[in-house]
């Protein structure tokens, strides 16, 4: 079961960055979507120099994973699940590793090759990239849903900011099967001082769970 909830987990956060990275930019025609909307969101993400919180992630089938999340720009986040599943995530600026602790297995990728290379730039402009289907207002939030216009019948994300102060609070992904995953954040604290020790991540680390 975990096997199969860790290929989510990391595409759950794949796609979050993905979803970022479409939510800044619109394709001509796309309803409901506001310029100043984009440049509004991608002003507040390049204020971004660090970004740590809280996660409660809910799977297609109801399971529910909790765990800390921690961003520093350029090219830094992990994503820490806690027991019982067993994901640990990490961005080292590099490379994004993937450990299950509970298999003490270990797989790589390079940055530069997936999606969160575009939200951990040290300078990020969207506007001209991704597509965005629809920006909705209600009950003091933004809800902003996207798809990859290259592959639309891949899924799409949904995230919510509060407006006022805008701030990303919660995500949710449809992938091509028409599985939900919803992951809602709390706690979360901008601006402030990381511990660099938290990017770094080695195959030994994928043991002890």
């Amino acid at each position: 079961m975990w096997q199969q909830s860790l290929k989510r987990t990391l595409g759950a956060a794949l796609l979050l960055a993905a979803g970022l990275t479409a939510t800044l930019g619109a394709p001509a025609g796309a309803q409901g979507v506001d310029q100043r909307d984009l440049l509004r969101i991608s002003n507040y993400l390049n204020g971004l120099t660090t970004l740590a919180g809280d996660f409660v992630q809910i799977d297609a089938e109801g399971g529910l994973s909790r765990g800390t999340f921690t961003m520093r720009r350029p090219g830094r986040l992990r994503f820490d699940y806690r027991p019982p599943n067993p994901a640990l995530i990490v961005a080292d600026g590099t490379w994004v590793g993937v450990c299950d602790r509970e298999l003490e297995s270990f797989e790589r990728y390079p940055l530069e090759e997936t999606p969160l290379d575009l939200l951990l730039r040290d300078r990020v402009d969207f506007r001209t990239e991704g597509a965005v289907q629809a920006i909705t207002r209600g009950e003091g939030q933004l809800r902003v849903r996207a798809i990859d216009p290259d592959a639309p019948d891949q899924g799409s994300i949904t995230m919510i900011f509060t407006e006022v102060p805008l701030a990303l609070t919660q995500w949710v992904v449809v992938d091509a099967q028409g599985l939900t995953t919803t992951v809602a954040l709390s706690d979360t604290r901008s601006n402030v001082s990381v511990n660099p020790e938290l990017f770094v991540i080695e195959e030994g680390d994928c043991t002890g769970f």
